[in-house]
């Protein structure tokens, strides 16, 4: 009896729950299609101050105007799309200007110091529209945020506002940075080349770090400045693999003498991803005096290694392609498979696989 009873009110409870969850998903359904609704409603007002921006008519007065009788969650929602849509850069720096002095965009900036994380990554993304040199210190402070949502969407702000400091800021950080957001940095710290060059020099020098050292060099890479890169080479012997491992990747982008010196040496490092890396670097460095060196990488344990050097051989044009032909009727089994393999490619299947 009292079995029955208790399952009785299980199954009663169970009902109210199931009940009361299709209750809210309707109203946030309809919620939903009712915010919706209204952002297309927006969008179409908005229109025709864009469209006049676009043409030239203004220079985004009336579209800050507009977005001025909005509420600023819905604003900065609104003038983040436009930005994103096809606006010319110009354009939208001119549009920036006219919007920055608005109320809302204080009161969403505001945001940046606020205890929610979300609010103050609603900040850095509005400040990646609006960005003003008097921004400089929130968006240091964004990008110092604990929460990597926070520092990616600040990251959108550095681009054409990056001065010393804040470079400076970002490059001693790298290192702690989740690896997307990095990537991000470096892409951002490119359009201030020469400014971050100088740092990255300076702070290779100093480092002793092997992490901020490997993140350094990838920064290097991405920069491509030849001061940058020739920064590299000397840690190239650096006692960490993964700093050697990270340095012979970027050598292969190192047009000069030392880094090919730098390459050879690497090429009978302790560590085969060293060696493969090297053996790619000699490649694109067309170092042609190298292929003693490659013939007998061929011969290496590490299959990766014994590709990279095929390839590497490969690229050579004919001395390249003779060394190839002897490996492939040797006795080294190693030697003769490898050689076999990438001789038989299509030159353009090379190209690809070596890129």
């Amino acid at each position: 009896m009292i079995g029955g009873i208790v399952i009785v009110v299980v199954g009663a409870l169970q009902a109210l729950f199931i009940a009361a969850l299709l209750i809210v998903l309707a109203v946030a359904h309809r919620r939903s299609g009712r915010g919706e609704a209204e952002d297309d409603a927006i969008a179409a007002a908005l229109r025709p101050p864009a469209r006049a921006l676009v043409l030239g008519d203004d220079e985004g007065e009336a579209l800050a105007g507009a977005l001025a009788g909005l509420s600023p969650d819905v604003a900065s929602r609104q003038l983040r799309s436009i930005a994103a849509s096809q606006i010319a850069s110009e354009q939208l720096r001119h549009l920036a200007a006219h919007v920055r002095p608005a109320a809302w965009v204080e009161l969403k900036l505001a945001d940046g110091t606020s205890t929610r994380w979300w609010k103050r990554m609603e900040a850095a993304r509005l400040l990646s529209v609006v960005m003003a040199p008097s921004d400089l210190p929130l968006l240091a402070r964004l990008l110092c945020d604990e929460n990597p949502a926070v520092v990616s969407a600040a990251t959108g702000a550095i681009a054409g506002h990056a001065d010393a400091g804040l470079a400076t800021l970002i490059i001693r950080r790298l290192s702690a940075r989740a690896p997307t957001v990095r990537q991000q940095q470096m892409r951002a710290l490119r359009t201030c080349a020469e400014v971050s060059t100088t740092i990255l020099v300076d702070e290779l020098e100093a480092e002793t770090r092997p992490d901020q050292i490997r993140a350094l060099v990838q920064l290097a890479e991405a920069l491509g400045t030849p001061r940058a890169l020739a920064a590299v080479v000397p840690h190239a012997s650096h006692p960490n693999a993964d700093v050697r491992a990270t340095v012979a990747r970027a050598l292969r982008w190192c047009s000069s003498a030392a880094a090919v010196d730098a390459a050879r040496r690497a090429l009978t490092d302790g560590d085969w991803r060293v060696r493969a890396a090297a053996a790619r670097a000699l490649a694109s460095l067309n170092a042609v005096e190298t292929i003693g060196e490659l013939e007998e990488a061929l011969r290496d344990a590490s299959w990766w290694v014994r590709f990279r050097a095929a390839l590497a051989l490969g690229s050579f044009g004919a001395a390249g392609e003779e060394a190839l032909a002897t490996a492939a009727i040797s006795d080294d089994d190693f030697a003769r498979d490898i050689a076999i393999v990438v001789g038989g490619l299509s030159e353009s299947a090379r190209i690809e696989l070596s890129a």
